[in-house]
């Protein structure tokens, strides 16, 4: 436990994917004024060079999440560069419209690829440096997706329900095996990030497109980026060193519904 003058994430070394932008900016720059040292890759190689120097984080690394051989040499350098890690936040990820019957095979591949191999990939080449720099912490970000279907969203509700069984079982492993590593998903709901920018353009206009989703969320507004990063900085401390296989909605009371 951090005492009460101690920033939250003083020690920890997070891998942040998906990090040039977005919800995975956010939380790189919430873990790096919370004390952690942070390595944050994403495929755009020129955005994620820039958002590194930015942030004053250690490192941006280009980074296919769904190549294999990409995440052995990003977790070896990202290791090299922090001298450990002990926070990997899987939090790379891509969206697509489309129903059983218009979704392209090719499509479908490339989201679960991205939102869900991913996980599987980077786990397992990060795992030996988590299990050396305990205690540890595996944050797969999820979303409400993985608990609630949409008929045009097919690939995306695939791709995340799996990810959330994956983030159970790699918690159980973990756990079984001694590991002093937990491992739990977030999930949340619109949050005010470029991923949603699709669905907001598809009404015509902002305020029509920003109405549209927040009529389906109870408390009638998007979320924000910094109440996600809450949350993770949450899990990735050692204030949660008991929660694990564990899955957290932040959402606005849409699940409940």
């Amino acid at each position: 436990m951090t005492s009460q003058n101690q920033p939250r994430l003083d020690g920890k070394r997070a891998l942040i994917t998906g990090g040039a932008q977005g919800l995975g900016y956010a939380l790189a720059e919430r873990f790096l004024k919370e004390g952690a040292r942070v390595v944050i890759t994403d495929v755009q190689g020129d955005k994620v060079s820039k958002a590194s120097q930015d942030l004053g984080a250690d490192a941006g690394l280009t980074h296919d999440v769904s190549d294999p051989e990409a995440w052995k040499s990003v977790v070896a350098r990202a290791n090299a560069t922090m001298n450990g890690i002990n926070v990997l936040v899987h939090n790379a990820g891509v969206a697509s419209f489309g129903d059983i019957e218009r979704e392209s095979f090719d499509t479908y591949r490339r989201v679960m690829a991205i939102d869900c191999d991913s996980i599987f990939l980077g786990t397992q080449a990060a795992l030996p440096y988590l299990r050396d720099n305990g205690p540890s912490s595996i944050i797969v970000m999820s979303s409400v997706a993985a608990m609630k279907a949409d008929r045009n969203l097919l690939a995306y509700n695939t791709a995340k329900a799996a990810a959330t069984m994956m983030t159970k079982s790699i918690a159980l492993h973990c756990a079984k095996s001694g590991y002093d590593i937990t491992c739990n998903s977030v999930h949340p709901v619109f949050i005010r990030t470029p991923i949603i920018e699709p669905m907001i353009a598809m009404k015509g206009n902002r305020e029509e497109g920003e109405k549209a989703l927040t009529r389906q969320i109870p408390m009638k507004r998007l979320g924000e980026p910094d109440e996600v990063a809450s949350m993770l900085v949450y899990l990735a401390s050692d204030e949660s060193r008991f929660v694990t296989g564990s899955a957290f909605t932040i959402d606005g009371g849409i699940t409940a519904t």
